[in-house]
């Protein structure tokens, strides 16, 4: 048996690039979306990202052969008692949801025992995708994850079948697979995800308090618009927050001291101190995005996809040997 239908639920950027990237390849499949609003279902349609979409939740999981979540935390919430049960015995389902330790938890909860293999997996946009501060469905491309990481977070019960079915999907987005485990891969995002989010809020909330906000807010500029941008994403930052409490609380305060120590080099006048300080971490993020781009510090590089028939046989093998198993 062949893998014939990669079914996703959620069809914003994320979900939508990842369809764009599967179209783009040479494996032959059915791509089918599922979305929660009826208006993202719609331009899904208009823009031909998916070949058919699907409104009844249980039916999409239950005729997946691979099943991508391209949601939140608190969709994956929503999603995941509802599809549990439903799954095929050879499913291999992808969690691309942010908070992996509880979305674990959950897939233990209410998936059914011999129906579907759980993955935890996070495709991280490539190097020229992180900061043009789109995320609308309109924005979504298949090229978004080339020359990047793929992380995978499998549970120590994951299927090793599954698990190298997940890393054949991560080449086949263009990316290199990274294996992290699901605890740590959380208290890292904490870092670079729900921090932003947090100083998103308090930066718009500071603005917004002063007596002369509504000018400020008419003349906001780039800057200001993508500092803010975090708060657009369709994250449960307070959720994250207290998920990883102790994590945010230590990155809240290494945010606070630098900030205090920004403070007092302009109250004492320190402006060649400033200036040196700005500089030098200006370099280090130029150094960051170059490495973004060329993956240096990934072990491996990207694979040329094998040919149609090598596609469709590593993505389709899981299933096929998972029945044959079943037969003897």
């Amino acid at each position: 048996m062949i893998a014939k239908n990669l079914s996703i639920i959620g069809l914003g950027r994320l979900g939508a690039s990842i369809a764009l990237a599967v179209k783009e390849s040479e494996f032959d499949v059915d791509l089918i979306g599922y979305d929660e609003s009826r208006s993202q279902v719609r331009k899904a349609q208009a823009l031909g990202i998916v070949d058919k979409v699907e409104s009844n939740l249980r039916k999409i999981a239950e005729n997946a052969d691979i099943l991508v979540l391209a949601v939140s935390y608190d969709a994956l919430q929503r999603i995941m008692p509802v599809i549990g049960d439903m799954l095929q015995e050879h499913c291999l389902l992808l969690d691309f949801s942010e908070l992996k330790g509880p979305a674990l938890t959950l897939a233990e909860q209410y998936m059914v025992e011999d129906r579907g293999h759980y993955i935890g997996a996070s495709p991280v946009y490539a190097s020229p995708w992180l900061v043009d501060g789109r995320s609308d469905l309109t924005t979504a491309s298949g090229d978004v994850f080339k020359r990047s990481v793929f992380c995978i977070m499998p549970s120590a019960k994951a299927d090793p079948e599954a698990v190298e079915t997940a890393v054949n999907f991560g080449y086949l987005l263009g990316a290199v697979p990274y294996f992290v485990d699901p605890m740590e891969y959380d208290s890292l995002q904490t870092g670079i995800q729900t921090v932003p989010g947090l100083l998103a809020v308090a930066l718009f909330s500071a603005i917004t308090k002063s007596s002369g906000w509504r000018d400020m807010l008419r003349f906001a500029s780039v800057p200001f618009a993508m500092s803010t941008q975090p708060l657009a994403e369709n994250v449960d930052l307070a959720h994250q927050a207290h998920t990883n409490k102790m994590a945010t609380l230590h990155w809240l305060d290494q945010v606070i001291d630098a900030l205090n120590g920004l403070r007092h080099q302009i109250y004492e006048g320190e402006e060649e101190i400033l200036a040196a300080m700005v500089d030098g971490i200006a370099v280090e993020r130029a150094k960051w995005l170059r490495e973004r781009q060329k993956n240096d510090w990934v072990e491996g590089e990207v694979q040329d996809l094998p040919n149609p028939l090598g596609i469709s046989r590593f993505l389709g093998v899981f299933g096929q040997q998972k029945k044959d198993e079943d037969e003897d």
